[in-house]
């Protein structure tokens, strides 16, 4: 009976052994590494009179883009939306006291979250109390009436140039902000205040910086405007205030999570 079924059994055999092969091939997978914080350390302590801040992890092959998630001590959850694993933030952007709670998501080509980072905290000190100075008093002067050119309030710094002041934007599409070069200007930050008073920044090297309306959410006012910073990172000068609106969220449309890029999202906890 063998001998006339062998050719049953030496498939059943080749079929066992594939599946074998198979098998331990998925074992042997590497498990999935997701990028990791590395600066500032977990605790660090940041003093409010630092004028830059800078954050950094880790990189992950086949990611198209990093959600950098800050929750702040009061509970609002501010992400930035980065093509790379290092950036720079002006300390101001953090003006509550206390701690603050950053983590980084891994995005890929279809914008979904591949993973997330691990959890880092670090502090911002409370802003010290100002120490009065004492001055001898010295006999005032005779005053003298001298008059004073009448300047611009951005004279001398960056001009912004679109979205026109009081431009209204629909809610979603593609919109290019864009300033005046200025001489000695390495970067500049694009400080966007949102309705609900949140500020998120973006910075470039360039002249114009392109954004999505669907990453912001909020219906409303905006305003915008841009921080000229030299090569050492000190600050030169900043912009005069723009203003922009859009509209409501249509009612065909349900609101998202706000994970956009510089937009408001719920404290959420387990992270």
């Amino acid at each position: 009976m063998l001998k006339k079924y062998w050719w049953l059994l030496l498939l059943i055999i080749i079929l066992a052994v594939i599946f074998g092969l198979s098998f331990c091939q998925q074992e042997d997978l590497a498990p999935l590494i997701c990028t990791e914080p590395l600066m500032p350390e977990d605790g660090a302590e940041i003093s409010y009179g630092a004028h830059l801040m800078s954050f950094a992890f880790t990189e992950m092959e086949g990611i198209a883009l990093y959600h950098l998630n800050i929750q702040t001590p009061s509970g609002h959850l501010v992400t930035f939306e980065l093509d790379g694993t290092q950036v720079e933030r002006i300390i101001s952007t953090f003006t509550e006291p206390g701690e603050n709670i950053w983590y980084v998501e891994a995005i890929n080509d279809d914008r979904e979250i591949v993973c997330t980072s691990d959890s880092f905290t670090f502090f911002t000190m409370q802003e010290p109390e100002p120490v009065p100075e004492v001055k001898e008093e010295e006999p005032e002067p005779t005053p003298t009436f001298t008059p004073e050119p009448i300047l611009s309030e951005d004279e001398g710094c960056s001009q912004l140039l679109t979205p026109e002041d009081g431009a209204e934007l629909p809610y979603i599409g593609k919109v290019i902000f864009s300033w005046t070069k200025l001489e000695d200007a390495t970067k500049y930050i694009l400080t966007i205040t949102m309705p609900s008073g949140n500020i998120v920044t973006f910075e470039s090297d360039k002249t114009e910086i392109a954004r999505y309306m669907e990453a912001f959410e909020q219906g409303g006012e905006y305003q915008w405007s841009i921080i000229v910073l030299n090569a050492a990172g000190e600050e030169i000068c900043e912009s005069t205030l723009f203003s922009l609106t859009k509209p409501q969220l249509p009612e065909n449309k349900s609101q998202g999570d706000g994970t956009g890029a510089g937009e408001e999202k719920p404290p959420t906890t387990g992270t």
